[in-house]
């Protein structure tokens, strides 16, 4: 197992290369921080850190979801909402960012009850809300969006002709380093051995997620890429050893 002070070098370039490459299926990215800091955290307090920020905008990302559809959503594109990915602070820093996407398809959606209920979840967690319509007819695309909080950006996206809402999460760019950061939260898991320990879905059984060691974390994904379903079911989650104390 990868920690602080140990000697993985080679587990540690695998991920930066991992990283670099394409983290948890399309997820790396280059964002704008929208938070600074005089301090930037390493060993412990960066795992506490970004365990902190994950549980708290997750966790409001799990309450509109459910105010929308209390019911199974899937993981799109891997974006589960735990994987570091590197990224630039406002003062050109090195950071990183989380990427959270859920998607669910429904047929005949009641757009104006989806927008009540996405704009009220997000108003709960003290955020701006507006909202936006594109198009017309089977191009119609109805968002919304909410900025602030732990959340920072979430939009609601509904593409009613579809019968899609995709609903992301953009919660910043915060200082530390990415590649050191994930080889916490993956300790002993390499790619693509990571990638198939994301969860596939989120439903009302949900719980925050920030430690996927090979020893004690299912498998949600098929060799092939596609879920299984029905998902292993999980009651302990392994519990990481970083933090303790923070």
């Amino acid at each position: 197992m990868l920690g602080i002070g140990s000697d993985g070098g080679e587990m540690r370039n695998g991920m930066r290369r991992v990283l670099t490459a394409a983290l948890a299926a399309g997820t790396l990215m280059t964002v704008t921080a929208c938070a600074s800091t005089t301090q930037v955290p390493t060993g412990d307090a960066l795992y506490r850190d970004g365990q902190d920020r994950y549980d708290s905008y997750a966790t409001t990302m799990h309450s509109v979801i459910m105010a929308i559809h209390e019911g199974r959503w899937d993981v799109d594109q891997g974006s589960w909402g735990a994987s570091p990915i590197p990224c630039r602070t406002d003062g050109g820093g090195a950071g990183y960012a989380f990427s959270w996407a859920r998607v669910l398809k429904k047929d005949d959606l009641e757009v104006d009850t989806i927008v009540a209920a996405a704009s009220a979840a997000f108003e709960d967690a003290d955020m701006t809300v507006t909202t936006a319509t594109y198009g017309a007819g089977d191009r119609e695309e109805v968002n919304v969006i909410a900025t602030g909080g732990a959340v920072v950006r979430g939009v609601v996206t509904i593409r009613p002709a579809r019968g899609t809402i995709r609903v992301t999460a953009e919660p910043g760019c915060f200082a530390g380093d990415a590649a050191d950061l994930s080889d916490m939260v993956f300790a002993g898991v390499s790619y693509p051995g990571l990638a198939r320990r994301l969860p596939a879905f989120e439903g009302t059984d949900w719980q925050p997620r920030f430690y996927f060691p090979e020893d004690g974390s299912p498998v949600y994904w098929n060799e092939d890429g596609t879920p299984i379903d029905p998902p292993p079911t999980t009651t302990d989650l392994p519990v990481a050893p970083y933090g303790a104390g923070s």
